[in-house]
């Protein structure tokens, strides 16, 4: 019979390394304490293999970035500096990472993480620099670090390098106990800086992202960018809350958010997942919503669409939410003096709801002669606009308001309504029955949609992408630059007249509940669909770049006219 302790210690060596190799978080995640509020990182190799495979090299994009002039010239020399001298490894990923207190201070930190390749170069480095000469290294228990303020520091140790900046803004506070305000005591910034730097250098692997399944699993698909946050962070808001939920923490507590970033040929893509918590998980497993209605987008009066924004969602998941939180008496109790309860309120709805905005340009007003001599003024509105919202309950909705129209927010003409003074001196144009709530931006804009002779121009692969999916946002980017390019001849013309020429459009979407994740995605389309994405900004980057300089050169010569340099500078600065 075979020994039962060595089986046992057999299973727990292949147990390891299962987990091991299902692990796929970033050697650097045992750094970053798990209740990091939210996590980007770049991986630099990524973006330079990118680049170098069309024909830039990182000199090449350092010269566009760089004019030829003397500031230039030395602002070019200290950046090879620190690439090839400082001895940090740019072919690792590099994490900025940001913390918020969780106790009645308003303390943040955030940090900035990179490899190091070669821990004694980068000291080396850091003392020949002129900022660093009077500042001590200081050595702590496996890693150096240097004070450079009572808000910064840098910190290091053989494999990573962390640059922070701590903020403590003292403000007061009340207490539910005492019922005062409480005005906390000046803190000490590099004391508590100090501390919680070395939490990062000494925690357990257990207290660090590295033991949070969600961020490993982030980065199985290999992309150019990560992002991770939690809701975790709001837990600190919410024990400070006078009024305590029962169920609230709960519903909160432990949900994660997990995306990417991918530069593409012909597109930028980024996905995003979110992982719910048991509790909320139950709650969006039980009020699955419908998808879109594309319908109600379809006869929109415009070929020049700029933006469009759909949802469809259960409205019984307010009721759901407000049962398991136990709160459902408490809410139609301090709704009682309305008239209606909360199921009221939320069943008004069908749950699909359409945005669309079109024809955005420069508003502007036109002075014309018409054929007797008499001058008129054309006013050339922002643009057109449709809100439709499908009515649910026509009960419900016609209850809820009536008693809209006695506070006056509306009026009410048989069964129409229609928008009350303060929408309608806003310019907006509302038309509600028992079947739909439209909102406008004009009366004529309305009888357009509604007559449903028109047809909306909206390219069909972009519609293929809106099926099936629970909200989705739109913007056609090249057309809205468009409207507002003619009448623009500030400093950044050039920027934009590239932009116009670079993007295409926008598409944001959002999955319904799968029964463990939420799945979103985020794609920006672009002009040069056979070209990367990243090889393709690097263009609109340079044209920024280089207008942003003459617009910094252009201010300066400005400021040199009205006060030459004789002047003193209080008098140039005031």
């Amino acid at each position: 019979m075979q020994n039962p302790f060595r089986f046992f210690l057999g299973f727990l060596l292949l147990t390891g390394l299962l987990t091991s190799c299902n692990n796929q978080a970033p050697k650097e995640a045992k750094y970053i304490p798990k209740d990091a509020s939210a996590v980007l990182v770049i991986d630099p190799k990524n973006l330079h293999d990118k680049l170098e495979k069309s024909g830039i090299n990182m000199d090449t994009l350092i010269n566009r970035l760089f004019q030829r002039n003397a500031v230039d010239t030395s602002d070019r020399k200290h950046f090879y500096e620190i690439k090839d001298g400082a001895g940090i490894n740019w072919e690792g990923k590099m994490f900025f990472f940001g913390l918020q207190s969780t106790d009645q201070t308003n303390a943040s930190v955030i940090n900035l993480m990179a490899g190091l390749s070669d821990a004694t170069k980068f000291e080396t480095f850091l003392k020949k620099q002129s900022f660093f000469v009077n500042k001590a290294v200081q050595k702590e228990k496996g890693y150096s670090y240097i004070i450079l303020n009572n808000n910064s520091m840098i910190s290091w140790n053989e494999s990573i390098i962390v640059g922070s900046s701590y903020q403590n803004k003292i403000k007061p506070f009340y207490d539910t106990v005492t019922m005062k305000f409480i005005v906390p005591e000046k803190a000490n910034n590099e004391k508590e800086m100090k501390a919680e730097v070395n939490k990062y250098f000494t925690q357990k692997e257990s207290e660090s992202l590295a033991s949070i399944d969600a961020f490993g699993k982030m980065f199985q698909s290999k992309s150019d960018g990560y992002a991770f946050s939690s809701t975790n962070r709001y837990l600190s808001i919410l024990g400070s809350m006078a009024l305590q939920l029962p169920k609230l923490e709960e519903l909160v507590k432990d949900n994660y958010i997990a995306s990417t970033l991918s530069f593409e040929d012909g597109k930028i893509v980024a996905t995003a997942t979110t992982y719910t918590n048991p509790f909320l998980s139950s709650i969006l497993k039980r009020y699955a919503g419908p998808t879109v209605n594309l319908s109600l987008i379809e006869n929109y009066p415009s070929e020049n669409i700029n933006m469009i924004m759909m949802a469809s969602f259960n409205p019984e998941i307010f009721g759901g939410v407000l049962k398991q939180l136990e709160v459902e008496g408490l809410v139609n109790n301090f709704m009682e003096k309305t008239g209606f309860t909360s199921k009221e309120l939320y069943k008004t709805l069908k749950g699909d709801i359409a945005v669309v905005v079109s024809d955005l340009q420069m508003p502007s007003k036109d002075l014309k002669v018409k054929n007797d001599s008499t001058l008129t003024i054309e006013r050339k509105p922002l643009g057109k606009m449709i809100f439709n919202a499908p009515i649910g309950d026509p009960v419900a909705f016609t209850k809820i308001m009536n008693k809209a129209v006695e506070l006056g927010y509306f009026s009410k003409n048989g069964s129409i309504y229609s928008a009350g003074k303060l929408m309608s001196f806003m310019g907006m144009y509302m038309h509600a029955d028992d079947k739909n709530l439209i909102i406008a931006s004009d009366s004529l804009t309305y009888v357009q949609y509604i007559s449903n002779k028109n047809k909306a121009v909206i390219s069909n692969d972009a519609l293929n992408m809106f099926k099936g999916k629970s909200a989705i946002a739109y913007i056609d980017i090249a057309n809205t630059i468009k409207g507002f390019l003619n009448n623009q001849n500030g400093d950044y013309k050039n920027s934009l007249v590239t932009a116009k020429e670079t993007f295409k459009d926008l598409i944001i979407s959002s999955d319904n509940f799968d029964g463990n994740s939420l799945k979103g995605k985020f794609e920006i389309r672009l002009n040069n669909e056979k070209q990367n994405s990243l090889v393709t900004l690097t263009s609109l980057f340079t044209d920024i770049a280089v207008d942003m300089r003459m617009a910094s050169k252009k201010e300066a010569e400005s400021e040199e006219k009205i006060f030459p340099t004789g002047i003193p500078g209080i008098i140039r600065t005031n």
